[in-house]
């Protein structure tokens, strides 16, 4: 399920309930299903999203390492092979 809006959101007898949308080939907002959530987990489950998007963010940015010569360079996270 694509998420790329939250349309509305409800508490009710313990669950959190979110209404979710995306994009049409129009560029029109259409509902896209329903998240729900027991209230009991919804703290978890939001410190889980956000861990996984911290570590997804850490995998995607450069980090900057040192050359041995005292400035640092940059380089990508990644798999693959390394020339020498």
């Amino acid at each position: 399920m694509l998420v790329e809006k939250i349309n509305s959101a409800s508490f009710a007898n313990g669950i959190l309930r979110l209404e979710v949308a995306k994009t049409n080939g129009r560029g029109q907002w259409i509902e896209n299903g329903n998240i729900e959530i027991p209230g009991s987990l919804v703290a978890n489950i939001i410190a889980q999203i956000s861990t996984a998007a911290t570590d997804i963010s850490g995998q995607l940015q450069p980090t900057e390492t040192s050359n041995g010569n005292g400035s640092t360079e940059n380089k990508k996270k990644g798999k693959g092979k390394s020339k020498k």
